[in-house]
């Protein structure tokens, strides 16, 4: 089926914006459709993208970042109902008449069943949907091309990596798709749809920010100390993105963001990681992180000792 325009006449499924007028076949692996050719148009209905529209908006007004005027009704929320009731098929069907266009305005409850077979069917192909790596907005893809030009370009180093830094935390901490991943990340144990999901989702980020570091060593002309390889340094700068801002959003006076002076503690570990496990590419140290920093302890007496013993 051929999802592209007749001649200079946009189809309906051109006209929704990024990224819902993209081929989501690959992306949604639950609809109710037994074909492949099935699948594929429902994949890439106007009306499923209406839904999903929906959906990640009640995502965004449910999870999403916090109006500072709504915080006297933070007290009084409570927290013991269930973390998605905000998405049973009755809601995400009444808050289609809230689609901006092009998006469809009219759904109900049995036209979404007639595309998911069941709730749980619609929010794994919501939670794929929200980790795909084309739902990033293409901000963030900008973020992170415009922060690899600088960290190979002459600018100095620490400042590239403190910027960079601060516009990812920045960008996640706003981003509604990513507290949706913090949701399927406390039930992946239990779900291997989401554990899919989350690991293609991981996969690409890691390789594609391997490849920024990769190429920042390369210019710069450094490499690793002796045990440390590309993909731990990736690996730890993942979780440390992810906890900062975990923090930042579960505790906003943690000084994790400074939206002041454009700094945040993501910046600062990951130029004291650099600065720990890089050397030049002509140095002939070649200690590792753990033998450099035995060394210089070891040469230095213990407090209260005397240098001569």
């Amino acid at each position: 089926m051929h999802y592209g325009s007749m001649g200079d006449v946009p189809t309906p499924k051109q006209r929704l914006p990024y990224p819902y007028n993209q081929d989501l076949s690959d992306v949604l692996s639950h609809l109710n459709r037994r074909t492949v050719l099935g699948r594929r148009g429902a994949a890439n209905d106007v009306v499923t993208a209406g839904y999903l529209a929906a959906a990640m908006r009640l995502v965004g007004q449910h999870v999403g970042p916090a109006d500072p005027e709504d915080a006297e009704n933070l007290a009084g929320d409570g927290v013991d109902r269930s973390v998605l009731s905000f998405l049973s098929q009755r809601a995400v069907a009444a808050e289609l008449a809230n689609n901006p266009e092009p998006f469809p305005r009219m759904g109900n409850v049995a036209t979404m069943r007639s595309t998911w077979k069941s709730q749980a069917d619609f929010i794994a192909d919501l939670i794929s949907f929200a980790l795909w790596s084309g739902y990033y907005p293409e901000s963030y893809q900008e973020t992170r091309a415009a922060g690899a030009e600088r960290l190979a370009s002459d600018a100095s180093p620490a400042l590239a990596i403190e910027d960079l830094a601060y516009r990812v935390a920045q960008a996640l901490q706003e981003m509604v798709s990513f507290r949706l991943q913090l949701i399927a990340i406390a039930s992946a144990e239990r779900c291997e749809i989401v554990q899919r999901s989350l690991a293609a989702k991981y996969h690409r980020a890691h390789e594609s920010w391997k490849q920024v570091y990769a190429e920042f060593l390369d210019i710069r002309g450094l490499r690793l100390r002796p045990g440390i390889t590309l993909d731990q340094i990736t690996c730890i700068l993942t979780s440390i993105v992810e906890g900062s801002i975990l923090r930042a959003i579960s505790d906003p006076d943690a000084d994790v963001i400074d939206h002041i002076e454009h700094r945040s503690l993501l910046g600062t570990a990951a130029t004291v990681l650099f600065n720990g496990c890089v050397e030049p590419i002509e140095s002939t140290d070649r200690r590792s992180v753990a033998e450099a920093l035995d060394d210089m302890v070891q040469r230095r007496p213990r407090k209260g000792e005397n240098k001569a013993g």
